[in-house]
């Protein structure tokens, strides 16, 4: 393959504002690598991840701990085109092949994101190696539309924020904490952990095995992989355990008594690091584990809320609850924006009402006085999209006794929020979050694009060339859309343009067809 010239928008910081002012650049593509191949960008949407870093820099939690100055191209929710196939890689892939492709990557036991630490797809051509082509792509069929595969990662997400999204048992060895505050609760099957640390007078299922005696949680320093809170531990000492807590790391609470009152806990981390928290008022703490005790998926025949659904993300939350089998009966949505709630109502009102579903669309302010009326109880299940702390604080006074919480929204570490955390173990109240997805959560909702059970069009709300990628991120920014901007690489003229019911016969001459 020859040099091959490729547009492309790069991101080295700055505001939004900044980008507007900024233009494309253009860079000669060497040849794949022997182990490499070069894919062109048929279509890449706009996630609010890309305003977020764009807005947030360095402060992103994903960023975290990340030197230097930001140097990269956004964009990871694609649909790609082979190009050039390097020579070991020639018994996988060949030029013309489609491709999906799940951006968050973990190399070496580290996340790196394609369109954050990676360069991303708001360019015309991508050069992908080894690390992504090895379980990252997948083929995708012809006869779906470009933008319907772009859609696929955020629809993913969704689809992973309501399946297990958490380790729900103990980690063979892993580290572990034990503090105790009373009370004779047994654990049946103890793993084989590789340390043991002891707060209090250890429990009798530990009697064999060798601990680590500290007295105070003060003492107490690194994280852990499973942490055991057994008797009635106060607020303040349930706060400071949520913070020993390792990323992917499992709070395990055994409780009797009454609640303690609110527990501070930054929400940033349940969103990002998968905590687990798990809890039971049995003796035995295998309890903790029954899979009606670790639901993650909306309660059939519920009322659920969708905090925030005025935006892209929320509205593939409503859309996948209208269209799930078992489903809640009642659905909620939120907005700030008077024109996205009506946008709500115009695109899946009719969906609601083929499905047999009540679909609320509501103001933030007026909904105090519509759970009211519609889940006197409290909510069964709910999803808060707003990246806010204090909107997870208000929707946790609306949540039923058992009720479901998912963080899907992410905003900076240490925002806190108070939660009765103790509600897990005593009335069976569940926390959860989640950010990314993988690539069966993709396949399984491309599963269901083919086989016509879910149509993503009433999502594509506009599309662009590159050269308008500021104006669309600037858009996406404002609320001016309700739903997703899809960029077209390949045709980078083309002008932000508002469409409906947008399919693969909208496509022809935009994606790049005839560079073979």
């Amino acid at each position: 393959m020859p040099s091959l010239e490729n547009l492309y928008w790069p991101h080295r910081g700055g505001t939004l504002e900044a980008l507007l002012d900024k233009q494309p650049e253009i860079v000669q593509l060497a040849p794949p690598d022997a182990d490499e191949i070069i894919v062109r960008v048929e279509a890449v949407s706009i996630c609010s991840s890309d305003i977020k870093i764009v807005k947030m820099g360095l402060s992103h939690p994903l960023f975290a701990g990340r030197d230097g100055a930001i140097d990269t191209v956004l964009g990871h929710e694609a649909c790609l085109r082979v190009h050039a196939v390097g020579d070991a890689q020639a018994g996988r892939f060949h030029e013309g092949q489609r491709l999906g492709l799940q951006p968050a990557l973990v190399v070496d036991g580290v996340r790196s994101i394609i369109g954050m630490g990676r360069p991303g797809a708001f360019t015309q051509f991508l050069r992908l190696g080894p690390e992504v082509l090895d379980g990252y792509v997948f083929d995708v069929p012809e006869h779906v539309p470009a933008a319907a595969i772009a859609l696929l990662e955020p629809y993913g997400c969704v689809e992973k924020s309501w399946r297990q999204n958490a380790r729900c048992d103990l980690l063979p060895g892993g580290r572990a904490l034990i503090v105790s505050a009373g009370g004779d609760f047994q654990l049946d099957t103890i793993p084989d952990w590789k340390e043991i640390t002891v707060v209090g007078e250890p429990p009798a299922f530990l009697r064999t095995r060798t601990t680590k005696r500290v007295e105070t949680i003060g003492e107490l320093q690194g994280s852990f992989d499973d942490i055991l809170a057994l008797g009635d531990l106060p607020a303040s000492d349930l706060s400071r355990l949520c913070e020993l807590m390792a990323e992917g790391g499992l709070l395990l609470q055994g409780r009797k008594g009454s609640s303690p009152g609110p527990v501070r806990i930054d929400p940033a981390r349940i969103h990002y690091h998968r905590l687990s928290l798990l809890g039971t008022s049995s003796r035995n703490l295998d309890e903790a584990f029954r899979p009606a005790a670790r639901r993650f998926d909306v309660r059939p025949q519920g009322v659920a809320l969708i905090h925030g659904a005025g935006g892209a993300m929320g509205r593939i939350h409503v859309h996948r609850l209208l269209q799930l089998t078992s489903g809640p009966k009642t659905i909620i949505a939120t907005s700030r924006s008077g024109q996205r709630l009506n946008d709500i109502e115009r695109d899946f009102g009719p969906l609601a009402k083929a499905h047999g579903r009540r679909l609320v669309v509501t103001s933030v302010d007026a909904l105090p006085s519509v759970i009211e009326t519609e889940a006197p109880g409290g909510l069964d299940d709910a999803v808060v999209v707003v990246p806010s702390a204090s909107a997870i604080e208000d929707v946790v006074g609306y949540m039923a006794p058992d009720g479901l919480l998912s963080v899907f929204a992410g905003f900076p570490y240490g925002q806190t929020v108070d939660i009765d955390l103790a509600a897990v173990a005593l009335t069976g109240m569940r926390l959860t979050g989640s950010t990314g997805c993988s690539v069966d959560d993709m396949r399984d909702v491309l599963a269901r694009v083919e086989s016509g059970d879910l149509d993503l069009s009433p999502n594509i709300a506009a599309v662009a060339g590159l050269n308008d990628l500021p104006r669309s991120l600037q858009a996406v920014s404002d609320g001016d859309v309700s739903g997703k901007i899809v960029i077209y690489p390949q045709q980078p003229a083309l002008p932000l343009t508002a469409v409906g019911n947008w399919g693969s016969a909208d496509e022809v001459g935009l994606t790049g067809a005839e560079r073979r």
